[in-house]
Formats: structure tokens, sequence, C-alpha cells
């Protein structure tokens, strides 16, 4: 429970940065400002690039995102200021805001609709799954795909959808908040509170390094790329990954 807490004031922290909530059309139209931008949003992603460049495309954001996670300064308006710099280590903070903006437009560029039009709690869950495939968490990567699979009547057939909330959606978000806030925790008290130094044009220090962003995103990009292939038995694989892992209840 303590992790689960500490998970959600660190999230809800993080998304009163400016700029940390990414809006679908605005990521198009600025990423791809030489692109046709109407038909791109129109037909989406994949039609419009194709396979082979969207995975390019992704790989180029992937990379400016871990040049970034050295570097990053933030716009002005930070709520909380020093205090907030004290909270939590200011790399810490920093690292997993440019982890967490870099999978919404990773999932954007993958086919996802937007996160913000619906309630903030729907997407404040969705970026829990989107940083649990970025850690490595079983399953999350399977419940990113049924929760969007164009198939969900099939899903509905499967498991109805009280009993997906309830035995599959919110274990396994209560099980990606367990394992990230083990993590911050444990970074957190390790190091002790770090100095008060404003994240407003921090600089991460050597501990949250290049390669780790690296790793992160390509698991989620692995992960986003196989919903792209969305067929029954694909659907069927993923709810049976999904059924071992958390037995109903």
């Amino acid at each position: 429970m303590q992790a689960v807490k500490v998970t959600h004031s660190l999230l809800n922290l993080i998304l009163k940065i400016p700029g940390i909530k990414v809006n679908r059309n605005d990521f198009f139209q600025r990423t791809f400002a030489n692109e046709d931008s109407e038909r791109l949003l129109d037909e989406g992603p994949l039609r419009y690039f194709g396979r082979a460049e969207l995975d390019r495309r992704a790989a180029l954001l992937i990379k400016n995102a871990t040049w970034r996670s050295s570097t990053i300064s933030f716009a002005t308006g930070m709520p909380g200021g020093l205090a907030i710099a004290a909270t939590l280590p200011a790399d810490t903070t920093q690292f997993y805001a440019v982890a967490l903006r870099l999978a919404q437009e990773l999932g954007y560029l993958y086919g996802r609709e937007e996160l913000w039009d619906a309630s903030t709690e729907k997407g404040r869950e969705t970026l829990l799954l989107y940083l649990g495939a970025m850690l490595g968490v079983s399953g999350t990567g399977a419940m990113l795909r049924v929760l969007s699979s164009k198939l969900s009547t099939r899903v509905l057939e499967c498991i109805p959808q009280k009993a997906l909330e309830q035995t599959l959606y919110y274990p396994l978000i209560k099980k990606v908040a367990a394992f990230f806030g083990k993590k911050i925790s444990k970074r957190t008290f390790a190091r002790g509170v770090s100095k008060a130094v404003p994240i407003l044009g921090g600089v991460a220090s050597g501990g949250l390094t290049y390669a780790t962003m690296k790793t992160m995103a390509r698991r989620l990009q692995k992960e986003l790329a196989l919903g792209l292939n969305d067929t029954p038995a694909t659907l069927e694989r993923d709810l049976n990954q999904l059924k071992r892992l958390i037995p109903p209840t």
C-alpha cells in the first residue's frame, strides 16, 4: 500500500509539470511538421508511414528523448518550487518525466488514442501501464493490447467488462504501482533527500543513464508494435497471459 501511495504521489507531481501531458494532435503537428498532418491524423501513422518507416521514426523519438534525459530543462511554472525538489531527488523526477512524455509519444505513434480527452484518472492509469511495460512488469504489454484491441467485442465475449476490470485491469495497475513505488522508494532512501536544487533547468545526474532510458523505451516500443498485429489469435494469446498472471477472485 505504501508503494502505491508513493507511486501516485510521484505521478501526480510529474503530471503537474507544464508540458508533460501530450496532446495527440499537437504531437503529430509538432513532430511531423513537414508531413501532411491532416492525412496523417486521418489515416493513422501505420498506414501513412508504413511499418518500416514507423519503426524508424520511433527509434528517432527514443534517441532524442534519451539525450534530453540528461539535459532536460522544463518550462517555468513548476508548482511547489524548492519544496518539490526536496521531496524526491530532482534527477529521479526529471528522468521519469521524460520517460512518461516519451511513452505517450510512442503510444500515439503506434496508433493509440488521445489520453487526455477522457478523465485524468484514465490517462494516469494508462501511463502506469506504459511505465510498467518500460520497467518490464509482466502482463502490462498484454493489458495495453487488450484494452486497445479493435476486437473489443471479442474481449467482452471472453470476459465481461466488470470482471475484466476487477480481475485483470485494476490488480495489474496495483502491481505496476507497487513495482514502480518500490523502485522509487529504494532510490530515494538510498540517496537520501536530494539537495534543494530546483527541477527547473536541472541536469540529470549520471546515476540515471542514457542506456537506462533507451532500454526502457525499447521495451515499450516492442509491446506497442506487437499491438499492430491485432487478430483473434493475438488477442487470445494476450488474454491467456493475463489470466495466468492474475487468476479471477
